[in-house]
């Protein structure tokens, strides 16, 4: 039974490869796909093809300029984000009793971040990441309520990266 998987695995290999040489030799000739999609042998169609777009007065997708003013606001939504979350975990501190009164402990985010576009994706796919820190804050008091007026202490620092894709004209987590 293996061995006639795995014969079988070589056959679709040995003639999906011969049939991606096929596709290498000049003049030959394939069917498009989508107008606008990426064919099977790596290169775009005319349609999906920016150069060729510009050069016939034909609108493509937006330009890197534009997707990277996008991702600009899509870094201040997501750390708006981080912000109502952090605000959320501080009205969620569950409160321990120790020898010498409360504690609490919270999940916090740096107000500071680094949003960056880097180069594209070996698909051509736009990515981005967004660099920040993620606090653990502790409050301490001999009471619950001395601890709830208590200001925060970080006592633990997480650098984070987030990486970002873009798709279909927005980016995406």
């Amino acid at each position: 039974m293996r061995i006639t998987l795995v014969a079988i695995g070589m056959a679709v290999l040995l003639s999906a490869g011969s049939a991606m040489s096929e596709d290498a030799k000049p003049g030959a000739e394939k069917a498009p796909a989508k107008a606008g999609a990426e064919q099977g042998n790596g290169t775009k169609s005319a349609k999906a093809d920016p150069k060729k777009n510009a050069a016939k007065g034909k609108a493509s997708g937006p330009s890197d300029e534009q997707i990277a003013d996008q991702l600009k606001g899509f870094c201040v939504k997501w750390m708006g984000f981080l912000e109502t979350r952090e605000r959320d975990n501080k009205k969620a501190i569950k409160w321990e009793k120790k020898p010498t009164g409360f504690a609490g402990h919270y999940v916090g985010y740096s107000k500071e971040y680094d949003c960056t576009m880097k180069e594209r994706s070996s698909n051509g796919t736009p990515v981005a990441t967004i660099e920040y820190k993620e606090f653990v804050y502790e409050k301490e008091g001999t009471s619950q309520t001395e601890a709830e007026q208590d200001e925060a202490a970080p006592v633990d620092a997480t650098e984070v990266t987030e990486i970002f894709r873009y798709s279909k004209g927005q980016w995406v987590y």
